[in-house]
């Protein structure tokens, strides 16, 4: 909504007069709004380390949360595999081989 002349002159007088008492306060004002970078970001070589640090410990967080995983299997022997013959000779077996020959 578009303001009046009128409203225009009130509203340039009251910035005007703001800026003479408080001239800090105009100069936040002024600056209100405007989004800056930290000076430690602006040149392209900090942006181009800052990233690789980023990718590091993306990369470092990735394998530590691999390595301590609990599928991590790596670290435990693989299972012996059963014979048939043994597991069906435990129970229920009606041969006795201790009175064989009397």
């Amino acid at each position: 909504m578009a303001l009046s002349m009128e409203e225009q002159r009130i509203l340039d007088e009251i910035e005007r007069k703001l800026a003479e008492d408080d001239p800090r306060l105009a100069s936040r004002f002024n600056t209100f709004g405007q989004h800056r970078l930290p000076s430690t970001f602006t040149s392209a070589r900090a942006r181009t380390v800052s990233c690789l640090v980023a990718l590091a410990l993306i990369a470092v967080v990735t394998v530590m949360m691999f390595v301590l995983s609990p599928m991590n299997r790596h670290s435990s022997p693989p299972p012996r595999p059963r014979t048939p013959a043994a597991s069906t000779a435990g129970v229920g077996s009606t041969t006795n081989t201790s009175f064989v020959g009397h």
